[in-house]
C-alpha cells in the first residue's frame, strides 16, 4: 500500500530534521534518537539519500539555467545580426559577446594553449639538478 500524503509529508520532515541536526555537527545516534529512526545506520541512509537527491535537484536546476541562458544568448543575438551583417559595429560586438558567452556555457570555448620551450626548461632543471651537487634534491 502506497504511504498516504501526510505520511509522506511527516517522513520529509523527519530526514529534513535529520539533515539539520547532521549539518550541526549531530552523530549518528543522536540524530537516530532525535529523530525517531531505528538505528544510527538508518539515520545515515535517510540523510545520505536526501543529500544525494538535493545535489541530483541542484544539477537539473543548473543545467535549466544554462538552457535558459543560451536561449537568451540566441534571441539576442537574433536580435543583432542583421544590424551586424550590414556593417553596425555595436551590433557585430553584441554578436561575438553572445557567441563568447554561448561558448563559455557550453563549454566549447577553445582551451587556452601554453608554448612551453622545452630546450629551455630542460636546461633550468639540469641547472638546478647541477646547483644541488647532482643528487637529485631540490630544496
Amino acid at each position: 500500500m502506497a504511504a498516504s500524503k501526510a505520511q509522506r509529508a511527516a517522513a520529509a520532515k523527519k530526514r529534513a530534521q535529520a539533515v539539520a541536526l547532521r549539518i550541526a555537527g549531530m552523530d549518528w545516534a543522536t540524530i537516530a534518537e532525535r529523530t525517531g529512526y531505528r538505528s544510527a545506520g538508518a539515520a545515515c541512509t535517510a540523510v545520505t539519500e536526501a543529500m544525494k537527491a538535493n545535489l541530483h535537484e541542484q544539477a537539473h536546476n543548473a543545467e535549466e539555467l544554462r538552457a535558459l541562458t543560451v536561449m537568451r544568448y540566441d534571441r539576442l543575438q537574433a536580435a543583432y545580426w542583421p544590424d551586424a551583417l550590414k556593417g553596425d559595429k555595436k551590433a557585430a560586438d553584441v554578436v561575438l559577446k553572445c557567441l563568447a558567452g554561448r561558448a563559455r556555457i557550453e563549454g566549447t570555448e577553445a582551451p587556452t594553449r601554453l608554448n612551453v620551450d622545452a630546450q629551455k626548461l630542460g636546461d633550468e632543471i639540469l641547472a638546478l639538478l647541477d646547483d644541488h651537487g647532482g643528487d637529485g634534491a631540490v630544496p
